[in-house]
């Protein structure tokens, strides 16, 4: 049961060493012992969810820096003052740490994976289901988050020693085939002992996995299959993971640390008028000139007198957001249109709130799609995501040097985990060792005067 009681800080702390991932800590259990029995399997399937708690909030804490959402603040390190102006060195903790708990959740949804396979007439089919669709879910949406910062990623780690990094298009490949696997699962009803004593409270499983085939499908440009996923999320359920004390929120852990990091008020200045999202996630009352002079406000949303503020898992009008640009793709100009004034009318759903007058702009589909991605800023706010949209908007625009504010984001991707680097590979005929790893990818070295454009 140690697995259940590591809280997201601890987690967010460990090394990942060999991409293997293997269990080598002589006083944790080991990957038989925890997948041999069905309480050890019971307990990894709560665990995964920590895991997945330390690894998405790494993810979007990086992205977060090298885009134009967030800063350091005055007792921040320099590393972090350096990430807020795009510079990221090889080894730096932000793409270590980034790296190796989005690899920790793999692992942690492979054993869970094994263990339902080796023990399968051990449960009912409900609590079967709903522990593998919960691995299948949350291993996808880590490799996603991989993908998203960093060039090429492993796919394939599962008992290996060292493993190969593929390119995007072919993790993607794998992140679908997972939420694929995670819906076939999920025909099986959850039973009612996997939702009360494994399930996040506050999580609802099948929204979660047809928010992530969504978010999946539109990276593919499968517009289709993302209409139909964003279709089936429920507007009026949020997905969000709770803390248990001594569990704290890993954004109110790095309030006040060396890791010290809150909004830009150049978010604030962003927003239309009225728009209740800037109270939703700042504290604007709350100002601080971080640690190379950035003006910053106060987080609202994770509140430093709340260690147990949830972290969600998505947002409910992301599934909005993402059928409206699908409707553009597929020239529903009008479809598209209500679907964005049903995001910027929001008065009442969990989430963000706009709370704004609808749309009154031109109605092209360029001009949709603009306002689809001033509104994915403001909705999506530290969720990480915000770094593809500046890819995707070839909006990477090389560092830009402090405090002066960035108009998107500053790197391409984040450079590989030195830990890895070091450990995945094998010993040439020349007796030298060959990491599997790639070289880190050019990066802009200094602001251009256009956009940069990523290498895929």
């Amino acid at each position: 049961m140690r697995i259940v009681k590591m809280g997201a800080a601890a987690l967010a702390a460990v090394s990942l060493g060999a991409c293997s991932l293997d269990l080598q800590n002589p006083n944790s259990p080991t990957e038989v012992a925890v997948t041999s029995s069905p309480d050890g399997i019971v307990a990894l399937g709560t665990g995964l969810q920590a895991r997945y708690l330390a690894s998405t909030f790494n993810f979007a804490y990086a992205a977060g820096l090298v885009t134009d959402e967030l800063a350091a603040g005055s007792s921040a390190l320099i590393s972090i003052s350096d990430a807020e102006q795009g510079l990221v060195p090889p080894g730096t903790g932000i793409a270590d740490a980034t790296f190796n708990s989005l690899y920790r959740t793999v692992r942690t949804a492979d054993d869970l994976l094994l263990g339902t396979e080796r023990l399968a007439t051990a449960f009912d089919a409900g609590t079967r289901s709903g522990l593998r669709t919960l691995a299948f879910a949350l291993k996808a949406d880590a490799i996603g988050q991989a993908m998203q910062a960093y060039q090429r990623v492993p796919v394939q780690t599962f008992g290996l020693d060292t493993t190969t990094y593929v390119a995007r298009d072919s993790a993607l490949r794998t992140v679908r085939r997972l939420l694929d696997s995670a819906t076939a699962a999920l025909s099986v009803p959850p039973s009612g002992f996997f939702n009360a004593q494994v399930l996040g409270p506050q999580v609802s499983l099948p929204n979660t996995v047809n928010l992530f085939r969504a978010r999946y499908a539109r990276m593919a440009n499968d517009w289709p299959a993302a209409l139909a996923a964003a279709n089936l999320v429920s507007r009026t359920v949020v997905s969000q993971l709770t803390f248990v004390a001594p569990g704290v929120n890993p954004w109110v852990n790095v309030i006040g640390s060396t890791e010290f990091a809150w909004p830009r008020q150049s978010f604030r200045a962003a927003l239309e008028t009225g728009d209740r999202r800037a109270t939703f996630f700042l504290d604007t009352l709350v100002r601080q000139s971080g640690r190379i002079g950035t003006p910053l406000f106060g987080w609202a949303i994770f509140p430093q007198a709340n260690p147990q503020a949830p972290l969600p898992v998505y947002w409910p009008d992301e599934a909005l957001l993402i059928k409206a640009e699908a409707q553009v793709q597929l020239n529903d100009l009008a479809g598209a249109r209500a679907s964005i004034d049903s995001v910027r009318t929001d008065c009442t759903r969990p989430g963000p709130q706009a709370c704004l007058g609808a749309y009154t702009g031109p109605a092209t589909a360029g001009d949709l799609l603009a306002e689809i991605y001033r509104q994915r800023r403001a909705e999506l706010f530290a969720t990480g995501l915000r770094w593809e949209d500046t890819r995707r908007r070839t909006q990477i625009v090389g560092p830009i040097a402090g405090p002066a504010t960035p108009a998107g984001g500053q790197r391409c991707w984040l450079p590989y985990a030195i830990g890895d680097r070091n450990a995945n590979g094998r010993v040439g005929g020349d007796g030298r060792f060959v990491s599997n790893v790639p070289a880190d990818p050019a990066e802009p070295a200094a602001s251009p005067t256009s956009p940069a454009t990523c290498t895929f």
